[in-house]
């Protein structure tokens, strides 16, 4: 597979799991909306407690195989040793249900000791934590079907299940749930069922569409070895990733007020935009990367990382100059004009939070070579700064202080990923014209800030209409891609389309069962 073709293939299906993406978010938006309209306040943040407790808990004990089973079967395959692929897929399937029945027992009982009586006086999220814990072992293994075929290319599967069918489904029983005038355990009782119905879905798409011939051998040889080996650094490195998005917050809860936190809450999140692009190119980076890793291809991920970087940031830089130039625009439009005073708190994570994509894919070149030990403690160093600077911070400074606490472990651990991934690789993605890109950008940061300040004009609207047209000028003239990578601009967007469209036509002309 030559470069021009990976960077294709990966562009053509991360267009796919973005606009799978977008459609879950609007269906999220949906549900909530329907949620709340119906349950208190109280009952609507009993169960969002419920609901954090029971995905932290699934996702550690998904044991870090979601990453590690797409990781494995693509490299197997590029070395052309599907043989070791169907001991690699029931030992996944096995571990994962082994511990999700055991989450399943143990998340009651933690929760209840962690918590305590004051923190949940009449027990109501324990009642619920109760119910909803049955739907672990089934979100595991949804996982992991979902990772199995991601790691044979075919990542519309996550389209399909997570951004479809699970949250059209939760749409459909909570609207009954909402019409029968249930209780909040029946609320409960129908995200249980949106589940397992996704889940049933999923086993007779695996059976009758299984991405390999199934050979049900069971055997622990080495290939389960490496894969867990491989996948428990990456499951404390997601966990402590995890942990830094709590602290700031937790923190901030124990030095500040309840109207500090609020905020600071509802500012975080937004930051989550400047991820859209990376996370989507990244799920499909991985396994391509990961066969030709495999196949001993290594010259061209070079180019193929410097490449997805530039664009990835090219996409993205858009919406970080909107974030960090305009805040307060932002957050009144969403928020109100209460939450404009976090307008340099957003300001100050944008500019941490746009490291991931600037720096790029250096966390999945990484990762797709093998070293997810390296990941793990690059993770553990982010996260001990993450703790220090927090507390010395929020004391005096606030959510600013909580702020500044995120982007700059954030943003370290990019700067130790890219330098990992020079020094052991030579690969780094700054190439002159990514140098130029970045030029550009920064001129137009500062021009707008400048002009924002010194120019009495229209508003935020026009002066980012404006601001758009300048960057595509910019980029068309300014030398940033070149002939190749335009006629892969033209090609990609007749493969987006092909690809969508065929997805489509899919959804609307075949039975549910045959996605």
């Amino acid at each position: 597979m030559s470069v021009n073709e990976s960077v294709n293939r990966i562009v053509a299906g991360s267009g796919v799991i973005l606009a799978g993406t977008l459609i879950g978010m609007l269906l999220d938006i949906v549900i909530k909306g329907v949620l709340t309209s119906y349950l208190s306040p109280a009952d609507f943040g009993t169960y969002s407690l419920a609901l954090t407790v029971i995905s932290i808990t699934g996702a550690v004990a998904t044991l870090g195989l979601h990453e590690g089973v797409p990781r494995y079967i693509a490299y197997f395959r590029g070395r052309h040793e599907e043989h070791n692929i169907p001991e690699l897929i029931i030992s996944a399937i096995l571990m994962g249900l082994i511990a999700g029945m055991l989450a399943m027992l143990v998340s009651p009982l933690l929760f209840e000791r962690l918590a305590g009586d004051g923190f949940d006086i009449q027990g109501k999220i324990s009642s619920v934590v109760k119910i909803m814990i049955f739907a672990i072992p089934f979100t595991i293994l949804l996982n992991l079907s979902v990772a199995i075929y991601r790691g044979f290319d075919r990542t519309s599967v996550n389209m399909y299940f997570y951004n479809i069918i699970r949250p059209v489904s939760l749409l459909g029983f909570a609207s009954a749930a909402v019409f029968f005038g249930v209780s909040l355990k029946g609320v409960v009782f129908a995200d249980l069922l949106s589940m397992v119905f996704t889940f049933g879905v999923m086993a007779v798409y695996f059976i009758r569409r299984p991405p390999i011939k199934p050979e049900w051998k069971l055997k622990f040889s080495e290939p389960t070895k490496k894969l867990i080996r491989y996948s428990f650094p990456l499951l404390i490195s997601a966990t402590l990733l995890n942990l830094m998005t709590w602290t700031d917050t937790i923190m901030l809860g124990y030095f500040k007020s309840a109207e500090v936190v609020g905020v600071y809450s509802a500012v975080y999140p937004l930051v989550g935009f400047l991820s859209l692009i990376i996370g989507s190119m990244g799920f499909v980076y991985i396994p391509v990367t990961s066969k030709l890793w495999g196949e001993n291809r290594t010259e061209s991920l070079g180019s193929i990382y410097a490449i997805m970087t530039k664009w990835c940031f090219l996409l993205t830089f858009p919406v970080f100059a909107l974030m960090f130039v305009y805040p307060d625009f932002i957050l009144t439009k969403i928020y109100g004009a209460n939450y404009a005073v976090g307008a340099p708190v957003l300001r100050i994570l944008a500019l941490g939070f746009v490291a991931n994509s600037y720096f790029g894919f250096n966390y999945h070149t990484i990762m797709a070579s093998g070293d997810s030990d390296f990941l793990m403690k690059c993770s553990v160093s982010s996260a001990g700064i993450n703790a220090v600077l927090n507390f010395v911070l929020i004391p005096q400074y606030g959510m600013l202080g909580a702020a500044t606490a995120s982007s700059v472990s954030f943003a370290s651990i990019e700067v130790l990923m890219t330098l990992r991934a020079w020094r052991s690789q030579h690969m780094h993605p700054f190439t002159p014209m990514y140098r130029r890109l970045s030029l550009i950008g920064a001129v137009l940061v500062v021009g707008m800030l400048i002009a924002r300040e010194m120019l009495p004009l229209s508003g935020a609207s026009w002066e980012y209409a404006a601001f758009m047209v300048v960057y595509f000028v910019a980029l068309r003239y300014g030398k940033v891609l070149d002939e190749t990578e335009m006629d892969m601009v033209n090609g990609i967007k007749k493969t987006i389309v092909q690809n969508m469209s065929i997805l489509l036509s899919q959804a609307l002309k075949t039975p549910g069962l045959k996605l």
